[in-house]
């Protein structure tokens, strides 16, 4: 069995790998929390040292919080995609065979062929399939299969890594 995929790595798909990554993930490392809890202990140190009205001191509570938390997310998220288009294979076009020999890789004058104990673990969304490696992830998205379906690409990948679904 084998599934190819082609797409385009242009900002699209790494708002989706990016989306991804953190939604994978324990609920605690998401980055809205994350930045809610930074933008928490923030907010509580300004609003207890302000010398001012009980009023006063919950907006500025929520305005610090809600300003944190905000600018937090879209400044991570934007320097993330900063960091994916100084990459050399950034807009162009690539092709992913996933087989049961591996995952063969073809885009921007480079190609490469893993196997799939390259990639251990692999997480199910409704959408595509995250293969996931240390320090790296590769985003096969159920749109961009060219040849096979979703399923086949379920069942393949399950059969080779550790696959759990996330909705």
């Amino acid at each position: 069995m084998q599934v190819r995929y082609q797409y385009r790595c242009d900002v699209e798909y790494f708002r989706a790998v990016i989306d991804r990554q953190y939604r994978q993930g324990p609920w605690l490392f998401r980055l809205p929390v994350q930045f809610g809890v930074i933008g928490l202990a923030c907010a509580t140190a300004f609003a207890a040292s302000a010398d001012t009205s009980m009023a006063s001191r919950a907006v500025l509570f929520v305005m610090i919080l809600g300003l944190v938390a905000a600018v937090g997310v879209w400044a991570t998220k934007q320097s993330l995609m900063m960091k994916f288009r100084r990459k050399p294979g950034f807009g162009a076009a690539v092709a992913v065979s996933i087989s049961d020999a591996g995952v063969e890789v073809d885009g921007n004058q480079s190609w490469s062929k893993l196997e799939w104990s390259t990639y251990p673990a692999a997480v199910r969304f409704n959408d595509g399939i995250l293969l996931k490696r240390p320090r790296s992830i590769r985003w096969l998205p159920d749109s961009a299969i060219v040849d096979g379906s979703a399923a086949e690409a379920t069942e393949l990948v399950a059969s080779k890594t550790c696959l759990r679904h996330v909705r």
